[in-house]
């Protein structure tokens, strides 16, 4: 067996099945709607919280971004489900909930795996 089929055999073992999971789990954040927005108190990000599906719960389901402010770049896209949503802004952190799950809170400056899963479509 070639160096080549040992490589298109990994990518289709390895790789075929992480792009069908993330297909089949991928749901798109273009039905956001009620946006607000507001701004770190050092003005370095800025944060938006939409709301993606109501479907009558108590838990609805929210889209929380964090943009750097100066160039617009996404840094972080989260989605979580809470009763409460609300954008606090703390010293090294911004939550986009008051009783959500751990998803509404953000570390800033966001990590290496935030900044990659904003890219993602």
């Amino acid at each position: 067996m070639t160096v080549k089929r040992v490589i298109v055999w990994m990518v289709l073992v390895i790789g075929l099945p992480i792009v069908g999971f993330y297909l089949l789990l991928y749901r798109s954040d273009s039905s956001a709607s009620d946006c607000s927005r507001t701004i770190s108190p050092d003005t370095n990000y800025l944060a938006e919280l939409c709301l993606i599906e109501w479907g009558g719960g108590s838990n609805p389901v929210y889209l929380g971004r964090v943009y750097d402010a100066k160039t617009g770049e996404l840094l972080v896209r989260r989605r979580f489900a809470t009763p409460v949503p609300e954008l606090e802004w703390w010293k090294d952190e911004i939550s986009f909930s008051r009783g959500g799950n751990e998803a509404s809170y953000v570390k800033l400056p966001p990590t290496l795996y935030d900044r990659l899963t904003a890219r993602l479509p």
